[in-house]
């Protein structure tokens, strides 16, 4: 009896373990990588209070109506208003990869900026956490499928949960994320190994049960400004 209850409280406590694990935020920044790629850590020209530039994420790769390549981020990472330039965080230090050409911040809409890839100092890269992008999901088949969705944030990384809400632009969903991961791309994974591209995260709130990730859907915004899937 005793080595059962033994062998009992180890599988709780691994399980435990397991659990706390995938919940529990990252200390620092993930995202420092030497391509351009969804989740990178991107470098705002803007000092914050504490000294340090303003951070965000980057989020999907996107094709540009005119064939160049883009990446979109959160629009409210666009903080310079005299300088457009878009810096990525790299194992060699910050790397100027791109320009701000468009960006819109309408609350209860959308928060979405696009990047200018064509200048790139760094190589491009489209997958998210080593998985291809086969797909773009817009709010209806959210409803339909109810997937788990994930966030790739470049300070907090990897984090994923359950759905909560969904309008015609906009998904919110539980999962664990901090300052510097707006822009992060959120995605849903497939049987296959590859993953949908869902939407770009721009904030979060709290409740009694936890964190909420709140992010635009990026298939009505990549209509909207003729873009397609980077491939």
């Amino acid at each position: 009896m005793r080595n059962l209850l033994s062998v009992v409280v180890r599988a709780a406590g691994a399980a435990l373990a397991t659990l706390l694990f995938a919940q529990m935020p990252a200390a620092h920044a993930l995202g420092e990588y030497p391509v351009a790629s969804p989740g990178a850590f991107l470098v705002s020209t803007v000092l914050a209070n504490n000294g340090q530039p303003y951070q965000c994420t980057a989020g999907f790769t996107v094709r540009t109506p005119s064939g160049a390549p883009g990446m979109l981020t959160a629009g409210h990472c666009r903080r310079d208003p005299v300088n457009d330039t878009v810096l990525q965080r790299t194992p060699t230090g910050d790397q100027f990869i791109g320009r701000y050409v468009r960006w819109e911040v309408i609350p209860g809409v959308h928060d979405m900026g696009l990047v200018d890839l064509a200048g790139s100092s760094v190589p491009l890269v489209s997958d998210v956490d080593a998985m291809r992008v086969t797909r773009t999901m817009n709010a209806e088949d959210l409803r339909r499928e109810q997937p788990q969705l994930c966030k790739s944030g470049a300070r907090t990384g990897l984090s994923c949960g359950p759905i909560t809400a969904i309008t015609e632009t906009q998904v919110s969903f539980r999962a664990w994320d901090d300052l510097g991961d707006s822009g992060a791309p959120v995605y849903a994974r497939h049987p296959d190994g590859t993953v949908a591209a869902v939407a770009i995260l721009y904030a979060h709130s709290d409740d009694v049960f936890g964190r909420i990730v709140h992010a635009s859907l990026v298939a009505p915004v990549m209509a909207n400004w003729g873009l397609t899937a980077w491939s």
